[in-house]
């Protein structure tokens, strides 16, 4: 996204917010050696969980990515035994991308750099008083 230069000032609360999803990120890294396998795809789905909360409580507010948090809050409070995650993170994927799509229309009227798939590079013009993020 393109504001000018300028970074945008987190809400409150939410840099207090992100450091907690950090440590709970890096914690749950620590106990996956020692845990079944399944708890790591139940990590991954309680990170965004927690980070699509972050980005309501700031203002943002995009019904597919609400409609992915209320399924992944579902699916945490199912029981594991009976869970199929390779199906519900697929469809979350897919359901996320429908929201990120639906939200970079609203928030950005810069369209994203065209990306290199051989390299995995961004390819895109700038001006010297320009930047551009990857």
């Amino acid at each position: 996204m393109s504001d000018g230069g300028k970074s945008p000032a987190l809400p409150p609360g939410s840099a207090e917010d992100i450091a907690v999803l950090a440590a709970f990120l890096v914690s749950s890294g620590i106990g996956l050696p020692y845990q079944p396998p399944s708890y790591g795809p139940f990590r991954f789905l309680d990170a965004a969980r927690r980070t699509l909360r972050i980005l309501e409580s700031g203002g943002v507010h995009n019904s597919a990515l609400v409609n992915v948090r209320q399924q992944i809050d579902a699916a945490l409070f199912a029981p594991i035994e009976n869970m199929d995650f390779a199906e519900l993170l697929e469809s979350l994927a897919l359901e996320m991308a429908d929201g990120l799509r639906t939200m970079g229309a609203d928030l950005d009227p810069d369209p994203a750099p065209d990306l290199d798939v051989n390299s995995g590079s961004a390819s895109a013009s700038t001006s010297d008083s320009e930047e551009t993020a990857v």
